[in-house]
């Protein structure tokens, strides 16, 4: 099976016990735009975005470094951008203290530059 990248407005219920794998105790948003990465049937990874702010990236453990994460970036810029948003911005502080590195070192090789206290790409470069 390949991996799809779906864009939606609330998660499945059927996915909810494998995104909870991926999203460690983060809670989730009342409203935001959610990308959901399914391999098998399985979610494994999970993103969200509000407007321009990307509030939450996560690939599980158990698949990561197979480019799942820079697929699941792909299709959120390409949905930001169609949406007609210029920018993209994140917080790695966000992320579980032990995956702010990781985090703030995958967005950076993905094109994300310090701005104002953020990682933030342009969509238009």
């Amino acid at each position: 099976m390949r991996l799809t990248v779906s864009c939606l407005s609330q998660l499945p219920e059927e996915h909810r016990p494998h995104t909870a794998l991926i999203l460690q105790e983060t809670p989730l948003p009342d409203q935001a735009v959610f990308y959901l990465a399914t391999f098998n049937d399985r979610a494994v990874a999970l993103a969200w975005r509000q407007d321009e702010r990307l509030g939450f990236i996560a690939v599980r453990d158990l698949t990561r470094r197979r480019g799942i994460g820079s697929e699941l970036l792909r299709q959120v810029r390409q949905e930001a951008k169609a949406a007609g948003l210029t920018r993209l911005e994140c917080d790695p502080a966000q992320a579980p203290e032990g995956e702010r590195e990781g985090l703030s070192a995958f967005l950076q090789g993905q094109g994300f530059r310090p701005r104002e206290g953020v990682l933030s790409c342009c969509l238009y470069e």
